[in-house]
């Protein structure tokens, strides 16, 4: 299994610019990073699956945080304000369905599935405000899938 934290080093040691190269240095090491991270769950049973929903549950609640200031500042749809909002939560929302979303908690002694169900709905309620307001950036479904409509 491959070490994220010397694939991190190296990205952050590489000098050439490389955009391309740096970006797929950093996919290695989310893959590596996730790999240990389920490697870490199966080999542990209760205590990761708790540690995990906990910190699923903590960036549910952030992304939420983000979408009612976003309301109670009252802010015009389409506006800067209203789409700096709406891109910090979906960012919060791409950890949640891109990354964590990939890891199963092997003692099924979480919440996990409940909480990935919950932050699906969000995600895709997020995609629906932010098709309906044209915002123009990459955009991912709920499981990590480019949309190209």
């Amino acid at each position: 299994m491959a070490d994220w934290r010397e694939i991190i080093n190296d990205a952050l040691n590489d000098e050439s610019g490389d955009p391309i190269a740096l970006f797929r240095k950093y996919e290695e090491a989310a893959e590596a990073a996730i790999e240990e991270a389920q490697s870490r769950l199966n080999d542990s049973w209760t205590e990761p699956g708790q540690m995990m929903e906990t910190v699923y549950g903590a960036m549910v609640a952030y992304s939420n945080q983000i979408l009612a200031r976003r309301e109670a500042e009252d802010v015009s749809a389409g506006s800067l304000d209203h789409a700096f909002r709406t891109g910090q939560a979906y960012g919060v929302s791409c950890v949640l369905n891109h990354i964590i979303d990939r890891l199963r908690d092997p003692s099924k002694t979480s919440q996990l599935a409940a909480l990935d169900a919950f932050s699906d709905k969000m995600h895709n309620d997020l995609l629906e405000d932010v098709n309906k307001i044209g915002l123009t950036i990459e955009l991912l479904d709920a499981k990590g899938g480019v949309i190209s409509d």
